[in-house]
């Protein structure tokens, strides 16, 4: 695997070149209240769909959106509102910046953003399956899966999704066929590490998590525990690499790394990071490159993160629309909007993921970004949604083991 790196400039090198310089129910009312909706800072993520025509030959119609065009949108969907589900923390304050306040302000629509972790699936279920607590949620590989296992989620149509014929092939072609005709890629990001400047550790290897200068001042995702488990199969070089995490007969040796942790405490979200951070409670972490941009600006001169030099585990962000949603059309307009270049482009200038558009406008802050479909498929490893099928055969034992090696590396 290539080697990567993120110094406290904001540059990535490596030898490689990788180079980074509601309705308004009660029900739902009650669910946003029980949501994590934090503006505070955090360390807190297949067929391609595409069609082609000669202009010279072809008139294309204009995409229309339930009762409105594209282009007529406004007036059409002016006072409704939807809620989407981003992730907590950073990411979530990024995108409503950034997506939420700007679709806002073109449609004169109430759309508005809370911040999810891992919960979202288990939240549409408990809901009444035609009054779901929200319209649109975010999504990695393992919320997809568990969610499209459930049927929580509406196929999409791409007729409605024009923005589509601008996406990276490879947001397809890392999904199983099962998954192609649901939800809209948006972009994705890496596990990174992260440690306080003032230990004057370079953040090059994983292993310094298990350094004794770091010990008992460590954290990491209990909550999403297959990023923390990742993180011993990617320091494996040896094959299969992030397939030992698809059964638990090779995922046992990858659990007893972890129990070799001095942790301070494990976080369940990115706002419970962030606090573990921010009040110096811990001093390294195992974290996302979704909120490192955020992180690294608002306290400038306190952390250092990376991608380090073993590599690292990635995920894809997808947007779905929830089943029962009394907005399927501006949750459509929504899901188009988000794939806009205007759109792609605010969010990439105040973040470090990695964008679903081809031609966005990349940042000096992300030199060396991915050029191609190849890049994409050489810099980023996915843990599948093939691969999360497999663990889900047998999730409450990953569970339940991962509740034992908290037990053993906490206080």
């Amino acid at each position: 695997m290539e080697i990567f790196e993120i110094l406290l400039s904001l540059t990535f090198s490596s030898p490689g070149g990788f180079n980074i310089s509601a309705t308004d129910t009660t029900l739902r009312q009650g669910w946003k209240g029980n949501m994590t909706n934090t503006s505070g800072m955090r360390l807190k993520r297949r067929e391609f769909l595409t069609a082609a025509a000669s202009a010279a030959t072809l008139i294309v119609a204009p995409p229309v959106i339930g009762r409105a065009l594209v282009s007529t949108a406004k007036a059409a969907f002016e006072g409704e509102g939807i809620i989407a589900v981003s992730w907590s923390g950073n990411y979530e304050q990024v995108f409503r910046d950034t997506v939420i306040n700007p679709f806002n302000e073109k449609y004169k629509t109430k759309a508005e953003t809370v911040g999810g972790w891992d919960q979202m699936v288990s939240q549409i279920k408990a809901a009444p399956a035609d009054n779901p607590p929200f319209d649109v949620t975010v999504a990695e590989e393992y919320v997809s899966s568990t969610g499209l296992a459930e049927n929580l989620y509406l196929k999409t149509d791409a007729s409605k999704i024009p923005n589509l014929g601008a996406v990276y092939p490879w947001f397809f072609e890392t999904r199983p066929e099962k998954a192609k005709a649901y939800g809209v890629p948006f972009g994705g990001g890496t596990c990174m590490l992260l440690l306080r400047k003032k230990l004057g550790i370079e953040p090059t290897s994983w292993t310094l998590l298990w350094d004794d200068r770091v010990a008992g001042k460590v954290t990491s995702d209990s909550a999403a525990w297959w990023w923390t488990l990742s993180v011993p199969a990617v320091m494996n070089r040896e094959p299969p690499g992030l397939d030992e995490m698809y059964d638990m007969k090779t995922a046992e040796p990858l659990f007893e790394q972890l129990d070799k942790l001095k942790v301070a405490k494990w976080y369940k979200d990115g706002a419970e990071q962030a606090n573990l951070l921010n009040q110096e409670e811990a001093d390294a972490a195992m974290s996302y490159s979704s909120d490192a941009y955020t992180f690294l600006t608002q306290t400038p001169g306190e952390y250092l993160a990376a991608v380090p030099r073993e590599g690292v585990s990635a995920w894809s962000d997808w947007y779905f629309k929830v089943r029962g949603t009394k907005h399927n059309d501006l949750s459509d307009l929504f899901l188009n909007y988000i794939l806009d270049k205007e759109t792609q482009d605010r969010f990439l200038a105040k973040s470090l993921i990695f964008m679903a558009r081809k031609d966005v406008t990349v940042p000096a802050h992300w030199v060396g970004y991915p050029k191609s479909n190849d890049d994409y498929h050489r810099m980023f490893q996915i843990i599948t949604m093939d691969g999360w099928d497999k663990i889900n055969a047998n999730y409450q034992a990953y569970d339940n083991r991962m509740k034992q090696t908290v037990a053993r590396t906490s206080g």
